[in-house]
């Protein structure tokens, strides 16, 4: 099993365990990014950017042990749950 392979079984793991019952995830992208190393004038492998789009199973009145997104961008907790988690970026947008 390759490195983007692992990052996509963590990040299906990790929603579903923190917001399985809230969050579906329609499609998601992993790309891997690089650096530029100056010693040697090349560009090599950093890290990896996640690209996510969720969808949402329900509202949060419907469920209200889900009561610490009201009032907060539901985009800007999960991907700042995942970059926490990762230590990779992550971009969340809800379809």
């Amino acid at each position: 099993m390759d490195k983007i392979d692992k990052i996509r079984q963590l990040v299906k793991k990790s929603l579903d365990t923190s917001f399985g019952e809230w969050v579906l995830v329609e499609e998601m992208h992993i790309l891997p990014t690089q650096k530029f190393q100056e010693q040697t004038n090349e560009w090599v492998p950093d890290s990896f950017s996640i690209f996510l789009s969720l969808k949402e199973k329900g509202t949060c009145e419907e469920k209200p042990d889900f009561h610490h997104f009201v009032g907060d961008d539901p985009k800007y907790k999960v991907s700042l749950f995942l970059e926490k988690l990762l230590g990779f970026e992550v971009c969340v947008d809800f379809v």
